[in-house]
Protein backbone atom coordinates (compact mmCIF):
# COMPACT_ATOMS: atom_id res chain seq x y z
CA UNK A 1 0.00 0.00 0.00
CA UNK A 2 0.67 3.42 -0.44
CA UNK A 3 1.92 4.53 3.01
CA UNK A 4 3.72 1.56 3.84
CA UNK A 5 7.35 2.36 2.98
CA UNK A 6 6.93 5.69 4.77
CA UNK A 7 5.52 3.69 7.93
CA UNK A 8 9.03 1.82 8.14
CA UNK A 9 10.59 5.26 7.37
CA UNK A 10 8.71 7.11 10.50
CA UNK A 11 9.30 4.24 12.98
CA UNK A 12 12.05 6.09 14.68
CA UNK A 13 10.78 9.85 13.85
CA UNK A 14 7.50 8.82 15.94
CA UNK A 15 8.19 6.36 18.64
CA UNK A 16 6.83 3.96 16.67
CA UNK A 17 6.15 0.46 18.68
CA UNK A 18 4.04 -1.24 16.20
CA UNK A 19 4.27 -5.06 17.80
CA UNK A 20 3.76 -3.63 21.26
CA UNK A 21 -0.06 -4.32 23.44
CA UNK A 22 -1.74 -1.59 24.93
CA UNK A 23 -2.05 -3.09 28.45
CA UNK A 24 0.76 -2.81 31.61
CA UNK A 25 2.43 0.65 30.35
CA UNK A 26 -0.88 2.66 31.04
CA UNK A 27 -1.93 2.20 34.47
CA UNK A 28 -5.72 3.35 35.15
CA UNK A 29 -4.15 5.34 37.95
CA UNK A 30 -0.94 7.11 36.32
CA UNK A 31 -2.61 10.01 34.56
CA UNK A 32 -5.05 12.50 35.14
CA UNK A 33 -6.72 11.99 32.04
CA UNK A 34 -7.64 9.83 29.09
CA UNK A 35 -9.62 10.28 26.05
CA UNK A 36 -10.69 8.04 22.92
CA UNK A 37 -10.59 9.83 19.65
CA UNK A 38 -12.12 8.34 16.52
CA UNK A 39 -14.13 9.61 13.60
CA UNK A 40 -15.48 8.14 10.55
CA UNK A 41 -17.26 5.45 12.74
CA UNK A 42 -20.79 5.78 12.33
CA UNK A 43 -21.60 2.52 9.77
CA UNK A 44 -23.10 0.34 11.67
CA UNK A 45 -21.06 -2.30 9.96
CA UNK A 46 -18.27 -5.19 11.23
CA UNK A 47 -15.33 -2.42 11.24
CA UNK A 48 -17.30 -0.30 13.37
CA UNK A 49 -17.91 -3.01 15.85
CA UNK A 50 -14.62 -4.52 15.43
CA UNK A 51 -13.09 -0.79 16.98
CA UNK A 52 -15.58 -0.52 19.61
CA UNK A 53 -14.63 -3.71 20.80
CA UNK A 54 -10.97 -2.94 20.51
CA UNK A 55 -11.58 0.43 22.80
CA UNK A 56 -14.06 -1.41 24.82
CA UNK A 57 -10.64 -4.17 25.46
CA UNK A 58 -8.00 -1.28 25.61
CA UNK A 59 -10.38 1.03 28.33
CA UNK A 60 -10.61 -2.02 30.41
CA UNK A 61 -6.63 -1.83 31.01
CA UNK A 62 -5.83 2.03 30.61
CA UNK A 63 -7.66 5.17 31.76
CA UNK A 64 -10.80 6.75 29.34
CA UNK A 65 -12.26 9.43 30.68
CA UNK A 66 -14.29 9.91 27.70
CA UNK A 67 -14.18 9.40 24.04
CA UNK A 68 -14.61 11.86 21.57
CA UNK A 69 -16.52 11.18 18.04
CA UNK A 70 -14.89 13.41 15.52
CA UNK A 71 -17.92 13.36 13.11
CA UNK A 72 -20.24 11.36 10.12
CA UNK A 73 -21.70 9.54 13.32
CA UNK A 74 -24.37 8.44 10.77
CA UNK A 75 -24.06 7.32 7.69
CA UNK A 76 -24.91 7.85 5.17
CA UNK A 77 -27.13 10.63 5.61
CA UNK A 78 -27.57 11.73 9.65
CA UNK A 79 -30.53 10.43 11.53
CA UNK A 80 -34.26 11.53 10.75
CA UNK A 81 -35.46 12.30 14.69
CA UNK A 82 -34.50 12.05 18.00
CA UNK A 83 -36.26 8.21 17.66
CA UNK A 84 -34.75 7.34 14.74
CA UNK A 85 -32.82 3.67 15.58
CA UNK A 86 -29.29 4.23 14.04
CA UNK A 87 -28.83 6.03 17.59
CA UNK A 88 -29.45 2.33 19.05
CA UNK A 89 -27.30 0.34 15.97
CA UNK A 90 -24.47 3.18 15.30
CA UNK A 91 -24.11 4.41 18.95
CA UNK A 92 -25.49 2.58 21.89
CA UNK A 93 -24.89 -0.51 20.45
CA UNK A 94 -20.99 -0.32 19.80
CA UNK A 95 -20.34 2.10 22.87
CA UNK A 96 -22.52 1.66 25.71
CA UNK A 97 -20.56 -1.18 26.84
CA UNK A 98 -17.37 0.87 27.14
CA UNK A 99 -19.76 3.13 29.88
CA UNK A 100 -18.08 6.30 29.44
CA UNK A 101 -19.66 9.93 27.94
CA UNK A 102 -18.60 10.38 24.23
CA UNK A 103 -19.10 13.66 23.42
CA UNK A 104 -19.74 14.49 19.49
CA UNK A 105 -19.15 16.74 16.46
CA UNK A 106 -20.84 16.96 13.31
CA UNK A 107 -19.64 15.77 10.03
CA UNK A 108 -20.76 16.26 6.20
CA UNK A 109 -22.46 13.04 6.41
CA UNK A 110 -24.67 14.28 9.48
CA UNK A 111 -25.88 16.86 7.45
CA UNK A 112 -26.66 14.34 4.68
CA UNK A 113 -27.40 15.91 0.84
CA UNK A 114 -29.65 17.42 -1.26
CA UNK A 115 -31.70 14.54 -2.17
CA UNK A 116 -31.53 12.77 1.78
CA UNK A 117 -31.12 15.35 4.88
CA UNK A 118 -29.88 14.63 7.64
CA UNK A 119 -31.45 15.98 11.31
CA UNK A 120 -28.63 17.89 12.83
CA UNK A 121 -31.42 18.98 15.75
CA UNK A 122 -31.85 15.72 16.27
CA UNK A 123 -28.44 14.74 17.24
CA UNK A 124 -28.46 17.43 19.66
CA UNK A 125 -31.34 16.62 21.47
CA UNK A 126 -30.29 13.04 21.54
CA UNK A 127 -28.30 13.98 24.49
CA UNK A 128 -30.97 14.28 26.91
CA UNK A 129 -32.04 10.76 26.08
CA UNK A 130 -28.69 9.04 26.45
CA UNK A 131 -26.40 8.07 28.72
CA UNK A 132 -23.18 8.42 26.96
CA UNK A 133 -24.37 10.41 23.57
CA UNK A 134 -23.45 14.63 24.49
CA UNK A 135 -23.58 17.15 21.68
CA UNK A 136 -24.83 20.53 23.78
CA UNK A 137 -25.18 22.20 20.01
CA UNK A 138 -23.53 22.38 16.46
CA UNK A 139 -20.40 23.72 18.23
CA UNK A 140 -19.33 23.97 21.86
CA UNK A 141 -16.55 23.97 24.08
CA UNK A 142 -16.06 22.06 27.69
CA UNK A 143 -13.01 21.33 29.92
CA UNK A 144 -11.57 18.48 31.95
CA UNK A 145 -8.74 18.42 33.99
CA UNK A 146 -6.92 21.40 32.63
CA UNK A 147 -7.42 20.60 28.87
CA UNK A 148 -10.11 22.59 27.04
CA UNK A 149 -11.80 21.30 24.34
CA UNK A 150 -13.27 23.76 21.21
CA UNK A 151 -15.69 21.46 19.27
CA UNK A 152 -16.50 23.19 15.74
CA UNK A 153 -18.83 22.39 13.26
CA UNK A 154 -16.53 22.36 10.24
CA UNK A 155 -19.36 21.75 7.93
CA UNK A 156 -20.62 24.78 8.53
CA UNK A 157 -18.30 27.15 10.06
CA UNK A 158 -17.10 28.93 6.27
CA UNK A 159 -20.33 30.46 5.74
CA UNK A 160 -21.30 30.88 9.35
CA UNK A 161 -20.47 33.62 11.04
CA UNK A 162 -21.97 33.53 14.28
CA UNK A 163 -20.08 30.90 14.77
CA UNK A 164 -17.08 32.30 13.41
CA UNK A 165 -17.33 35.24 15.85
CA UNK A 166 -17.81 32.35 18.73
CA UNK A 167 -14.55 30.61 17.61
CA UNK A 168 -12.70 33.52 17.66
CA UNK A 169 -13.90 34.81 21.31
CA UNK A 170 -12.45 31.30 22.49
CA UNK A 171 -8.96 31.67 20.84
CA UNK A 172 -8.59 34.69 22.36
CA UNK A 173 -9.31 34.18 25.43
CA UNK A 174 -6.54 33.33 28.62
CA UNK A 175 -5.64 30.02 27.85
CA UNK A 176 -5.08 28.11 31.44
CA UNK A 177 -4.28 24.63 30.14
CA UNK A 178 -3.73 22.58 27.11
CA UNK A 179 -6.50 23.40 24.38
CA UNK A 180 -7.60 21.12 22.06
CA UNK A 181 -9.74 22.19 18.61
CA UNK A 182 -12.15 19.24 16.94
CA UNK A 183 -13.25 19.78 13.90
CA UNK A 184 -14.25 17.14 11.03
CA UNK A 185 -12.38 18.25 8.21
CA UNK A 186 -8.55 17.88 8.34
CA UNK A 187 -6.46 21.08 8.14
CA UNK A 188 -3.97 19.21 6.51
CA UNK A 189 -4.24 15.35 5.40
CA UNK A 190 -2.61 12.58 3.29
CA UNK A 191 -5.65 10.68 2.48
CA UNK A 192 -8.60 10.98 0.08
CA UNK A 193 -10.06 14.24 0.42
CA UNK A 194 -6.70 16.12 1.30
CA UNK A 195 -6.28 19.53 2.76
CA UNK A 196 -9.19 22.03 3.42
CA UNK A 197 -8.32 25.06 1.68
CA UNK A 198 -10.66 27.42 4.43
CA UNK A 199 -9.03 25.98 7.29
CA UNK A 200 -5.85 25.66 6.14
CA UNK A 201 -5.73 29.32 4.59
CA UNK A 202 -8.42 30.95 6.66
CA UNK A 203 -8.47 29.22 10.42
CA UNK A 204 -4.97 27.66 10.92
CA UNK A 205 -3.67 30.78 11.40
CA UNK A 206 -6.17 31.92 14.01
CA UNK A 207 -4.78 28.55 15.91
CA UNK A 208 -1.35 28.96 15.89
CA UNK A 209 -0.48 29.88 19.76
CA UNK A 210 -3.90 29.46 20.11
CA UNK A 211 -3.98 25.71 20.46
CA UNK A 212 -1.71 22.77 20.81
CA UNK A 213 -3.54 20.18 19.22
CA UNK A 214 -6.19 20.19 16.12
CA UNK A 215 -8.32 16.67 15.84
CA UNK A 216 -10.17 15.66 12.92
CA UNK A 217 -11.72 12.79 11.13
CA UNK A 218 -13.02 12.84 7.56
CA UNK A 219 -10.23 10.76 5.83
CA UNK A 220 -10.44 7.04 6.92
CA UNK A 221 -6.70 6.55 8.13
CA UNK A 222 -4.64 7.79 10.86
CA UNK A 223 -2.16 10.30 10.58
CA UNK A 224 -0.26 12.81 12.57
CA UNK A 225 0.71 16.00 11.35
CA UNK A 226 2.44 19.26 11.76
CA UNK A 227 1.48 22.77 10.60
CA UNK A 228 3.32 25.86 9.93
CA UNK A 229 3.82 27.05 13.39
CA UNK A 230 3.87 23.38 14.63
CA UNK A 231 0.51 22.70 15.90
CA UNK A 232 -0.04 18.78 16.09
CA UNK A 233 -2.43 17.62 13.64
CA UNK A 234 -4.15 14.34 14.21
CA UNK A 235 -6.28 12.78 11.97
CA UNK A 236 -8.55 9.96 13.25
CA UNK A 237 -11.21 8.90 10.98
CA UNK A 238 -10.67 5.33 10.55
CA UNK A 239 -13.57 4.06 13.20
CA UNK A 240 -15.18 1.95 10.60
CA UNK A 241 -13.54 2.00 6.98
CA UNK A 242 -9.70 2.38 6.06
CA UNK A 243 -8.54 4.04 2.99
CA UNK A 244 -4.69 4.54 1.62
CA UNK A 245 -2.58 7.67 2.89
CA UNK A 246 0.01 9.21 0.56
CA UNK A 247 2.28 10.79 3.40
CA UNK A 248 3.06 14.82 2.90
CA UNK A 249 6.08 16.90 3.78
CA UNK A 250 3.84 17.26 7.20
CA UNK A 251 3.26 13.69 7.82
CA UNK A 252 5.11 12.26 11.07
CA UNK A 253 3.46 9.53 11.09
CA UNK A 254 0.44 7.55 8.53
CA UNK A 255 -1.20 4.16 8.67
CA UNK A 256 -3.88 2.68 6.45
CA UNK A 257 -5.83 0.53 9.13
CA UNK A 258 -8.76 0.74 11.50
CA UNK A 259 -8.02 2.15 14.62
CA UNK A 260 -8.52 5.14 16.96
CA UNK A 261 -6.34 7.85 18.89
CA UNK A 262 -5.97 8.18 22.49
CA UNK A 263 -5.23 11.41 24.09
CA UNK A 264 -3.57 11.10 27.51
CA UNK A 265 -3.05 13.90 30.17
CA UNK A 266 0.87 13.37 31.06
CA UNK A 267 0.99 16.43 33.75
CA UNK A 268 0.15 20.56 33.78
CA UNK A 269 2.89 20.50 30.81
CA UNK A 270 2.93 17.62 28.77
CA UNK A 271 0.38 15.92 26.82
CA UNK A 272 0.98 12.56 24.45
CA UNK A 273 -1.06 11.54 21.33
CA UNK A 274 -0.94 7.90 20.68
CA UNK A 275 -2.72 5.70 17.78
CA UNK A 276 -4.01 1.82 18.36
CA UNK A 277 -4.76 -0.35 15.11
CA UNK A 278 -7.98 -2.50 16.12
CA UNK A 279 -5.99 -5.20 16.84
CA UNK A 280 -4.19 -2.78 19.78
CA UNK A 281 -0.54 -2.43 18.25
CA UNK A 282 0.52 1.11 19.09
CA UNK A 283 1.54 2.11 15.84
CA UNK A 284 3.15 5.97 17.38
CA UNK A 285 3.07 8.14 20.49
CA UNK A 286 3.99 11.86 20.06
CA UNK A 287 4.41 14.39 23.15
CA UNK A 288 3.19 17.69 22.85
CA UNK A 289 4.56 20.56 25.42
CA UNK A 290 1.94 23.19 26.46
CA UNK A 291 2.46 26.45 24.54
Amino acid sequence: MKFSLFYRAAAALAICISNSRAGAQDSISAESLGVLLVGDQGKGNPEQLQVAQAMQSFCEKNRCDFGILLGDNFYESGVKKVSDQKFKTHFEIPYGKLGIEFWAILGNHDYGFGWSRGNVQAQIDYSAHSKFWRMPGRYYSFEKSGVEFVALDTVALKNDQQQLSWMQDKLQAEKKGFRVVLGHYPIHSGGLHGDTDFLRDQIAPKLCGAAEVYASGHDHHLEHLKSDCGMHLVVSGAGAEKRDVTPTARTQFAASTLGFAYLKKESSAELTIRYYDSELNLLAEFKINRQ
